[in-house]
């Protein structure tokens, strides 16, 4: 449940940022999108090529979050893979700074130092994204979204580095994505 928790909320900022379609199995966009966000998000394990690519610009460059790792997108290659996590509790640090948004009251910018964080609330959950820093901020940066959205449990994604620095401090893995590049 919470990794599809997690998937909605994903999708659910994609749009606010992007604009675009919820389908069935897809949240997809007719337009290419700005720089690292996808053209297209899989909400289901059964979305398949035939969901996305009529709804997206499927020239070069056209990439789709493959939220269950599960597609097969002839013409596409993985750009890379990563995991749904749901995060620990982190470590409350004072300092932390909440900028006025203008995508509105669901999205928090916040900030301390070098560490910066994009906060997203879902339906039922918050997304943090875009954490910049040290990989000793992730901690506070956490612990900053959960007090921008008191009661909300924190989700994400991450790969790499990245990755290892959110388990090391917490998060849990709730299954696997890929994402996907023309």
């Amino acid at each position: 449940m919470e990794t599809e928790l997690a998937i909605a909320e994903n999708a659910a900022w994609c749009d606010l940022v992007c604009g675009g379609q919820f389908r069935a199995r897809a949240w997809t966009s007719p337009r290419r999108t700005p720089p690292y966000y996808p053209d297209a998000v899989t909400l289901t394990p059964d979305a398949t090529a035939a969901d996305i690519l009529p709804f997206v610009d499927g020239s070069a460059g056209c990439s789709v979050k493959d939220s269950f790792a599960t597609l097969d997108l002839p013409g596409f290659s993985v750009l890379f893979e990563a995991t749904w996590i749901a995060c620990g509790a982190g470590i409350p640090e004072p300092g932390w700074q909440r900028a006025a948004s203008p995508l509105g009251n669901t999205v928090a910018l916040l900030s301390r130092g070098e560490n910066v964080v994009t906060a997203h609330r879902g339906d039922g959950v918050v997304g943090l994204s875009n954490f910049a820093g040290p990989d000793a901020g992730w901690p506070g940066a956490v612990a900053a979204v959960a007090a921008a959205f008191p009661g909300l449990p924190v989700v994400g994604y991450e790969h790499g580095d990245a990755l290892r620095v959110a388990l090391d401090h917490g998060a849990r893995p709730l299954g696997p994505l890929r994402v996907w590049v023309r």
